[in-house]
């Protein structure tokens, strides 16, 4: 069981190796109109990503190009043990996810939504994808990491890089089992 307090620094360290920053309210605007321009308009609201931020302190992180300008945006929901059956059935809502499902500082973590990820350069696109792996392999090993492809990019990253299969259901969930029991069963 992984407390959010830990989440948070987990996400914080181990982003950070990235050179990664937990996102402020100017970068999450930033963030989401590059987001909105490489991957789709139809995402969350930067009022939806502002709150859940707010909520956890560790669910949107960019970085950044020599210039200072945004070279990439990974967001992530860490989930509350509520969100299971929603999560079971394929039918987690990503754009507007139900904040009663996100765990706040103190509660355990069951799995970890990959809410989005984006880049204005290469090695911004680089440094995102490299951070979805990381969470997944290195910073949670025993957590499942969900989420939704919106590219084809995001498609074989989900995929082939994590190893992610389809949830049954209707809403194209996809889940990377944890990856400490991934290893176990290679």
């Amino acid at each position: 069981m992984i407390i959010i307090r830990d989440f948070a620094e987990r996400c914080r360290q181990g982003l950070g190796e990235l050179g990664m920053t937990a996102a402020s309210r100017h970068e999450i605007v930033q963030g989401r109109a590059l987001a909105a321009r490489t991957v789709s308009p139809d995402i969350a609201t930067v009022e939806t990503l502002s709150r859940v931020q707010e909520l956890t302190g560790a669910s949107c992180f960019t970085s950044r190009t020599p210039n200072g300008s945004i070279a990439g945006v990974i967001a992530i929901i860490p989930l509350r043990a509520a969100a299971r059956s929603q999560l079971a059935g394929g039918m987690f809502d990503g754009v507007t996810p139900p904040e009663e499902l996100v765990a706040r500082p103190g509660e355990p973590v069951i799995a970890i939504y990959g809410w989005g990820m984006a880049g204005a350069t290469w090695r911004g696109r680089a440094t995102v994808m490299a951070g979805a792996v990381k969470l997944h392999r290195e910073i949670f090993p025993t957590l499942p990491l969900y989420g939704r492809a919106a590219t084809p990019g995001g498609e074989r990253t989900l995929l082939r890089r994590i190893g992610a299969q389809p949830v049954p259901g209707p809403g194209g969930l996809v889940v990377a089992e944890p990856w400490a029991q991934a290893r176990r069963a290679a």
